[in-house]
C-alpha cells in the first residue's frame, strides 16, 4: 500500500469554487464584476489581459481562472443569475405584495446590461439553463412566489401566470436592445417599467 499522502485539490479545479482560498476567491470576484462592467460598456472585444489590469490583478489570474472568453461569458452571466436569486430571497422575506415588481426590474436591468454576453453565448452555442439548471430554477421558483403573493394581494392582473412572466421578461431584453438601449440604464429601466405596467390590475 502506498504511503505517499493524496494530492490537494486544485483551487482552481472548474466547479470548486467553494475551495477556493480567500484571497483566489476575492479576485475571481473582482474580474468577474469588472467583466461584467467593461462588456456592459465597451462590448465584448475587452482582452483578457486590460480585464485583468482594470481589475488589479495580473493576467494569469485571469487565465487560470477563465481560460477563454467563452468561460468568463458564461462565469459572469451566471452570476449574474446567482445575484437575481440572492435579491430574490431577501424579497421574499420581506412580505411586500408588490416585490414581483422589484425583482423583474431587476432582472431586466440585468438582462439588458449583460444581452452582449448572453448573445455571445447562444452563437457559442451555450445554454444558461443547462449550465447552471439549478439557478434557473431557483429563479423561476421565486418568480413564481412572488406571483402567487401578488395575486392574493390584487397586485397584479388576474389573468397573469408565472410562464407569461418569464416570456415577458425574455421579451425585454429584446425590446431594449432593438431601441439600442442596453447601455443606457435610464432608457432600459423606462422600456421596463412600460412593459411591467401591463401587468399591473386593469382600471375598470
Amino acid at each position: 500500500m502506498s504511503n505517499q499522502p493524496p494530492e490537494p485539490v486544485s483551487a482552481s479545479t472548474p466547479g470548486s469554487d467553494r475551495e477556493l482560498r480567500a484571497d483566489a476567491r476575492r479576485n475571481r470576484e473582482r474580474v468577474l464584476r469588472t467583466a461584467q462592467r467593461l462588456f456592459a460598456t465597451e462590448g465584448l472585444g475587452v482582452p483578457l489581459d486590460e480585464i485583468a489590469r482594470r481589475a488589479g490583478v495580473g493576467p494569469g489570474t485571469v487565465h487560470r481562472h477563465f481560460p477563454t472568453k467563452e468561460a468568463l461569458y458564461l462565469a459572469v452571466a451566471t452570476d449574474q443569475i446567482r445575484q437575481l436569486v440572492t435579491e430574490a430571497e431577501a424579497l421574499a422575506a420581506s412580505g411586500d405584495p408588490a416585490a414581483l415588481f422589484t425583482l423583474l426590474s431587476a432582472m431586466m436591468t440585468s438582462g439588458a446590461e449583460n444581452v452582449a454576453v448572453k448573445s455571445a453565448l447562444v452563437a457559442a452555442e451555450f445554454d444558461l439553463r443547462t449550465a447552471a439548471p439549478d439557478l434557473a430554477a431557483d429563479l423561476t421558483r421565486h418568480v413564481s412566489d412572488l406571483l402567487d403573493r401578488a395575486h392574493a394581494a390584487g397586485a397584479v392582473r388576474p389573468d397573469l401566470a408565472a410562464d407569461e412572466v418569464m416570456a415577458l421578461v425574455a421579451g425585454a431584453f429584446a425590446a431594449i436592445r432593438h431601441a439600442g438601449a442596453e447601455t443606457s440604464r435610464e432608457r432600459s429601466a423606462h422600456l421596463a417599467r412600460l412593459i411591467l405596467d401591463g401587468l399591473r390590475p386593469q382600471a375598470r
